[in-house]
């Protein structure tokens, strides 16, 4: 009897996936962040946004080491992908003035707002928030944005429409509307680093270096909302902007599919992704509890589920046995 094989997953899959992001962005996110933030920022992007990825790639059966990318990339890659994240940082600047600069009233005091609090959460706790947003963030919405959704989109509409909606997905979760574009456009650059390397590691390295440069920025004074970038810079990111716009289609459009048929496990996969349904469904649950404050949960349970999500996730099945031999 000929063993049926499960299709890699497309749109539709990682529409589902990002439902279930947000679910846990709005519960376990809005309980843990309310009482730490440093803490609560490092255990939304574990159980809240990297563990869905998870979850979606094995009940899909295919291999989750292989599909998300976690493949090594060549040196490169990796030098390509910093110096890329410190170069785009005129074209942040630039959209992120204009947005402002075009936006409402009402956008523009909320988004001052947001700079002005996270200058003071950088002035309080400078080293625990640097390494969050230079470590924590990038690991998690890699995973999920570039490693599970881009390679699962591009299945159903190719890798340019992959590139501009994961992107787009990836500027709504941070719920800053000045800051959409801006976010819109490193979300494209990121995917342009997975499509083009065939691994994940540079979309996180390049992430990783822009959050570490804008942390640097907040400890250093330069995110005022009040103080106007240079001139200079600003047209350096205009320049910047429109080359990439020229380029980037042309280039992702070059760019080979990520690992476009990907094996399936031959196993039954519910089995192993079980405990990662539980862990997601407990903290769910328990970040509900804590958010409407019929419980106090302790910040060292959320560790501790965030530390059985990582084992959960972490542990071979034999189709990821083929990444070790790749």
């Amino acid at each position: 009897m000929t063993e049926q094989t499960r299709p890699p997953p497309g749109a539709a899959n990682a529409g589902v996936a990002y439902a279930a992001l947000w679910v846990g962005y709005l519960t376990i996110g809005a309980a843990t962040q309310q009482s730490d933030v440093v803490a609560g920022l490092w255990v939304t992007e574990i159980l809240a946004i990297a563990l869905p990825a998870f979850i979606a790639v094995r009940l899909s059966g295919h291999p989750a080491g292989r599909f998300l990318g976690l493949r090594p990339a060549a040196p490169r890659y990796l030098v390509g992908a910093a110096l890329l994240a410190v170069a785009n940082q005129p074209v942040v600047s630039f959209v992120t003035w204009g947005s402002r600069a075009l936006a409402p009233q009402d956008w523009v005091q909320k988004f001052d707002s947001l700079q002005r609090a996270l200058d003071l959460f950088f002035a309080q706790q400078a080293v625990p928030m640097l390494l969050t947003v230079s470590l924590a963030a990038p690991l998690g919405e890699e995973l999920f944005f570039r490693g599970y959704a881009l390679p699962a989109i591009a299945r159903s509409f190719g890798p340019v429409a992959a590139s501009l909606a994961t992107g787009a997905l990836f500027s709504a979760l941070h719920l800053n509307p000045i800051g959409f574009v801006g976010l819109w456009e490193i979300g494209m650059l990121l995917a342009f680093l997975r499509l083009r390397s065939g691994s994940l590691w540079p979309a996180i390295v390049c992430h990783a270096t822009n959050n570490a440069v804008a942390g640097g920025a907040f400890l250093a004074g330069w995110e005022d909302p009040d103080i106007q970038p240079p001139g200079w810079l600003l047209v350096l990111g205009a320049v910047l902007l429109a080359s990439g716009i020229a380029f980037a289609g042309p280039l992702l459009r070059r760019a080979p599919p990520p690992d476009p048929d990907p094996q399936p496990s031959p196993d039954e996969p519910l089995s192993r992704v079980a405990p990662l349904v539980a862990i997601w469904a407990a903290a769910v649950a328990l970040g509900i509890a804590q958010f409407l404050g019929l419980l106090r949960i302790p910040v060292g349970l959320w560790i501790g589920l965030s530390a059985a999500a990582i084992v959960a996730a972490a542990f071979p099945w034999p189709g990821d046995q083929a990444l070790r031999t790749r």
